[in-house]
């Protein structure tokens, strides 16, 4: 059985395995051992609170019970900008007309902002490809802890998709932008955000307007483009209800998505009820059950009844997994 449950520390080598393969482009998880301690003790910090601190940050493990092994990552920032600016690419038209010529042109551009400050961001979503196909339900786990303990998070959520990179690995948008202006190639700029120093994106970025007819052809052609591997994330972000609005990643020009957390589908679906073991086989949809205490928030995948007296009924493993007793206010998102 699998389980979705707040990092701890001894998660940490399980971690570390994870994001060696997660490979390069994914900065919420670097193969980097320091990096990954300091955003444990970040995440047990959050998760013990009470109350909302703009340096929350949520980090969701799948594991499986049957090895005690941690097999997916899914995590939640209360608030970007927080400590650090957040800078992304917006895309904006600018027309140009001569009255000698009768002339007129369009042109697209590309602003640096930091318009997602104050959003709440999900990401570090990965899973291990051994267990594909749990990815969806490990990426909902995140929508259901943002729909019970609305108070920690912002009122608008935004989720950052890796660019384009072409079969040697190589980053269009970064060659022709980044790499003129930091002086470095993509990986060291990555492995610098991925532990946390982004200073230097503000010290060095270029703050002038670019536009994007200057740039090599194959990297206008990837502007707003996920990577093969987030082509199928793209989608079920727009089916929870995020939309794509014309911002870019700064290094690899990946799409910024962005979405009103109350409006998030998986949020609006989110019913209650008391939880009652039963020993009868369970024939409904799949559901989504999670714990309604933040310290102690788990998720399962399963199967339950519902009855008219508000109890949904879980098997005795559904429960164990649950680290619940009958009687427990649970939360569910059925299918």
């Amino acid at each position: 059985m699998l389980v979705i449950r707040p990092v701890a520390a001894s998660d940490h080598n399980d971690l570390m395995e994870l994001a060696r393969k997660a490979g390069k482009g994914m900065t919420s998880l670097p193969a980097n051992g320091n990096a990954l301690e300091e955003k444990i003790t970040i995440s047990e910090a959050s998760f013990s609170r009470h109350q909302y601190h703009p340096d929350d940050y949520f980090l969701l493990v799948m594991e499986d019970l049957e090895t005690n092994k941690v097999v997916g990552t899914a995590g939640v920032y209360s608030q970007t900008g927080a400590r650090q600016a957040f800078y992304a690419y917006r895309l904006m038209s600018v027309t140009h007309y001569s009255h000698t010529l009768d002339k007129q042109t369009r042109s697209e551009m590309l602003h640096l902002t930091n318009d997602y400050t104050d959003c709440s961001e999900v990401g570090t979503l990965f899973l291990d490809p051994q267990y594909r196909g749990n990815g969806h339900w490990l990426a909902k786990a995140r929508y259901l802890l943002m729909g019970q303990f609305h108070q920690r998070f912002q009122s608008h959520v935004i989720a950052e998709l890796r660019g384009w990179v072409d079969e040697n690995g190589e980053s269009p948008f970064w060659n022709s932008i980044g790499k003129q202006f930091f002086g470095m190639d993509f990986d060291t700029a990555d492995q610098l955000c991925g532990v946390g120093s982004n200073q230097f994106i503000t010290d060095l970025m270029p703050k002038h307007p670019i536009y994007t007819c200057l740039l090599p052809k194959a990297a206008q052609e990837v502007l707003g483009k996920p990577n093969r591997d987030g082509l199928r994330a793209m989608e079920l972000l727009q089916e929870e209800g995020f939309s794509y609005d014309n911002v870019v990643d700064i290094f690899d020009g990946g799409p910024l998505m962005k979405a009103k957390i109350s409006q998030l589908k998986s949020v609006r679906r989110i019913d209650q009820g008391i939880a009652l073991m039963t020993e009868d086989r369970l024939l409904s949809e799949p559901t989504l059950v999670a714990t309604s205490q933040l310290q102690s928030f788990r998720v399962i995948n399963s199967r339950l009844a519902r009855n008219g007296n508000g109890e949904i009924k879980l098997s005795r493993d559904d429960l164990s997994a649950l680290n619940v007793s009958s009687g427990a206010l649970l939360r569910f998102i059925q299918r």
